[in-house]
Protein backbone atom coordinates (compact mmCIF):
# COMPACT_ATOMS: atom_id res chain seq x y z
CA UNK A 1 0.00 0.00 0.00
CA UNK A 2 2.77 2.53 0.70
CA UNK A 3 4.10 2.32 -2.87
CA UNK A 4 0.57 2.92 -4.20
CA UNK A 5 0.21 5.92 -1.90
CA UNK A 6 3.56 7.33 -3.02
CA UNK A 7 2.41 7.15 -6.65
CA UNK A 8 -0.10 9.88 -5.81
CA UNK A 9 2.76 12.05 -4.62
CA UNK A 10 4.76 11.27 -7.74
CA UNK A 11 1.93 12.56 -9.95
CA UNK A 12 1.12 15.65 -7.85
CA UNK A 13 2.33 18.91 -9.38
CA UNK A 14 2.79 20.46 -5.92
CA UNK A 15 5.61 18.00 -5.33
CA UNK A 16 6.96 17.80 -8.88
CA UNK A 17 7.49 21.55 -9.17
CA UNK A 18 9.90 21.36 -6.22
CA UNK A 19 12.47 19.32 -8.11
CA UNK A 20 11.40 18.56 -11.70
CA UNK A 21 13.44 20.98 -13.77
CA UNK A 22 14.74 21.10 -17.32
CA UNK A 23 18.27 19.72 -17.39
CA UNK A 24 19.83 22.75 -19.12
CA UNK A 25 17.57 25.74 -18.47
CA UNK A 26 16.54 24.89 -14.92
CA UNK A 27 12.95 25.79 -15.83
CA UNK A 28 10.34 24.12 -13.60
CA UNK A 29 8.22 21.45 -15.22
CA UNK A 30 5.14 23.13 -16.69
CA UNK A 31 1.92 22.43 -14.83
CA UNK A 32 0.15 22.01 -18.17
CA UNK A 33 2.55 19.18 -19.09
CA UNK A 34 1.88 17.36 -15.82
CA UNK A 35 -1.84 17.88 -16.30
CA UNK A 36 -1.73 16.44 -19.83
CA UNK A 37 0.33 13.45 -18.62
CA UNK A 38 -2.24 12.84 -15.89
CA UNK A 39 -4.99 13.07 -18.50
CA UNK A 40 -3.24 10.52 -20.70
CA UNK A 41 -2.77 8.24 -17.71
CA UNK A 42 -6.42 8.57 -16.73
CA UNK A 43 -7.61 8.05 -20.30
CA UNK A 44 -6.82 4.35 -20.05
CA UNK A 45 -7.72 3.82 -16.38
CA UNK A 46 -10.39 1.23 -17.16
CA UNK A 47 -8.01 -0.70 -19.42
CA UNK A 48 -5.35 -0.58 -16.72
CA UNK A 49 -7.84 -1.86 -14.14
CA UNK A 50 -8.82 -4.69 -16.49
CA UNK A 51 -5.15 -5.59 -16.85
CA UNK A 52 -4.66 -5.60 -13.07
CA UNK A 53 -7.71 -7.83 -12.60
CA UNK A 54 -6.31 -10.16 -15.27
CA UNK A 55 -2.96 -10.34 -13.45
CA UNK A 56 -4.78 -11.01 -10.18
CA UNK A 57 -6.73 -13.84 -11.79
CA UNK A 58 -3.52 -15.40 -13.09
CA UNK A 59 -1.98 -15.12 -9.63
CA UNK A 60 -5.01 -16.73 -7.99
CA UNK A 61 -5.06 -19.57 -10.52
CA UNK A 62 -1.33 -20.26 -10.19
CA UNK A 63 -1.02 -19.97 -6.42
CA UNK A 64 -4.55 -20.57 -5.14
CA UNK A 65 -6.34 -23.85 -4.69
CA UNK A 66 -4.84 -26.34 -7.11
CA UNK A 67 -6.84 -28.72 -9.33
CA UNK A 68 -6.31 -32.47 -9.16
CA UNK A 69 -4.45 -32.54 -12.48
CA UNK A 70 -1.64 -30.30 -13.62
CA UNK A 71 -2.48 -27.58 -16.15
CA UNK A 72 -0.39 -25.98 -18.83
CA UNK A 73 0.34 -22.44 -17.60
CA UNK A 74 0.41 -20.94 -21.09
CA UNK A 75 -2.98 -22.47 -21.83
CA UNK A 76 -4.36 -21.21 -18.51
CA UNK A 77 -3.15 -17.66 -19.22
CA UNK A 78 -4.65 -17.79 -22.72
CA UNK A 79 -8.01 -18.98 -21.35
CA UNK A 80 -8.12 -16.27 -18.69
CA UNK A 81 -7.25 -13.64 -21.27
CA UNK A 82 -10.02 -14.76 -23.59
CA UNK A 83 -12.59 -15.02 -20.78
CA UNK A 84 -11.80 -11.88 -18.80
CA UNK A 85 -10.29 -9.28 -21.10
CA UNK A 86 -11.04 -7.54 -24.34
CA UNK A 87 -7.64 -8.49 -25.79
CA UNK A 88 -6.92 -11.28 -28.20
CA UNK A 89 -4.44 -13.93 -27.18
CA UNK A 90 -1.61 -14.47 -29.64
CA UNK A 91 -0.79 -18.16 -29.82
CA UNK A 92 2.83 -19.03 -29.17
CA UNK A 93 3.47 -16.06 -26.87
CA UNK A 94 4.58 -16.59 -23.30
CA UNK A 95 4.81 -13.05 -21.86
CA UNK A 96 3.89 -14.33 -18.38
CA UNK A 97 7.30 -15.99 -17.97
CA UNK A 98 8.82 -12.49 -17.79
CA UNK A 99 6.20 -11.11 -15.40
CA UNK A 100 8.27 -11.51 -12.24
CA UNK A 101 5.64 -9.88 -10.00
CA UNK A 102 3.84 -13.20 -10.00
CA UNK A 103 6.79 -14.65 -8.09
CA UNK A 104 8.29 -11.89 -5.99
CA UNK A 105 5.47 -9.52 -5.09
CA UNK A 106 5.29 -9.57 -1.31
CA UNK A 107 1.65 -10.40 -0.58
CA UNK A 108 0.74 -12.00 -3.87
CA UNK A 109 0.04 -9.98 -6.95
CA UNK A 110 -3.71 -10.18 -6.51
CA UNK A 111 -3.37 -7.78 -3.57
CA UNK A 112 -2.37 -4.88 -5.85
CA UNK A 113 -5.95 -3.64 -6.42
CA UNK A 114 -6.71 -4.24 -2.74
CA UNK A 115 -3.77 -2.02 -1.78
CA UNK A 116 -4.80 0.56 -4.38
CA UNK A 117 -8.21 0.87 -2.68
CA UNK A 118 -6.52 1.64 0.63
CA UNK A 119 -4.08 4.08 -0.96
CA UNK A 120 -6.77 6.02 -2.83
CA UNK A 121 -8.86 6.25 0.34
CA UNK A 122 -5.91 7.51 2.40
CA UNK A 123 -4.82 9.93 -0.32
CA UNK A 124 -8.28 11.44 -0.76
CA UNK A 125 -9.20 11.56 2.92
CA UNK A 126 -5.85 12.55 4.44
CA UNK A 127 -3.25 13.69 1.91
CA UNK A 128 -4.86 15.24 -1.14
CA UNK A 129 -5.78 18.61 0.36
CA UNK A 130 -2.23 19.41 1.45
CA UNK A 131 0.10 16.45 0.82
CA UNK A 132 3.28 18.34 1.70
CA UNK A 133 2.10 19.83 4.99
CA UNK A 134 3.84 19.03 8.24
CA UNK A 135 0.57 17.80 9.72
CA UNK A 136 -0.03 15.36 6.85
CA UNK A 137 3.54 14.04 7.04
CA UNK A 138 3.42 13.74 10.81
CA UNK A 139 0.12 11.88 10.68
CA UNK A 140 1.45 9.40 8.11
CA UNK A 141 4.69 8.91 10.02
CA UNK A 142 3.17 8.55 13.49
CA UNK A 143 0.10 6.52 12.67
CA UNK A 144 1.50 4.38 9.88
CA UNK A 145 5.14 4.33 8.83
CA UNK A 146 6.97 4.35 12.14
CA UNK A 147 5.55 0.97 13.12
CA UNK A 148 6.95 -0.94 10.16
CA UNK A 149 5.84 -4.55 10.51
CA UNK A 150 5.54 -4.38 14.31
CA UNK A 151 1.85 -3.52 14.39
CA UNK A 152 -1.12 -5.38 12.93
CA UNK A 153 -1.95 -3.93 9.47
CA UNK A 154 -5.66 -3.79 10.32
CA UNK A 155 -4.92 -1.64 13.37
CA UNK A 156 -2.53 0.60 11.42
CA UNK A 157 -5.06 1.25 8.68
CA UNK A 158 -7.97 1.72 11.07
CA UNK A 159 -5.92 4.09 13.23
CA UNK A 160 -4.78 6.10 10.21
CA UNK A 161 -7.93 6.23 8.10
CA UNK A 162 -10.69 5.56 10.62
CA UNK A 163 -13.16 2.74 10.89
CA UNK A 164 -15.75 4.56 8.76
CA UNK A 165 -13.32 4.37 5.83
CA UNK A 166 -11.82 0.97 6.49
CA UNK A 167 -13.83 -1.75 8.18
CA UNK A 168 -12.86 -4.98 9.84
CA UNK A 169 -14.86 -8.13 9.16
CA UNK A 170 -13.69 -11.05 11.22
CA UNK A 171 -10.00 -11.25 10.48
CA UNK A 172 -10.26 -9.38 7.18
CA UNK A 173 -9.70 -5.73 6.42
CA UNK A 174 -12.17 -4.26 3.96
CA UNK A 175 -11.26 -1.01 2.20
CA UNK A 176 -13.83 1.45 1.00
CA UNK A 177 -13.95 1.24 -2.78
CA UNK A 178 -15.65 4.60 -3.28
CA UNK A 179 -12.44 6.63 -3.57
CA UNK A 180 -10.86 4.33 -6.16
CA UNK A 181 -14.09 4.15 -8.16
CA UNK A 182 -14.38 7.96 -8.08
CA UNK A 183 -10.78 8.26 -9.22
CA UNK A 184 -11.48 5.94 -12.15
CA UNK A 185 -14.71 7.84 -12.84
CA UNK A 186 -16.73 4.64 -12.45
Amino acid sequence: MPSNLFEYYAWDYRLLKRFARHYSTGETIPEKLVSSLQGARNMFAATEMQRQVFYALIDQMLFGEQPETARDVSQLVAELKREHTSWNHVEGTHWHIRFSHLLNYGAGYYSYIYAKCFASTIWQSICEEDPLSLSTGTLLREKFFKHGGAKDPAELLKDLAGKEIISLHGEGIVPATTCLLNELKL
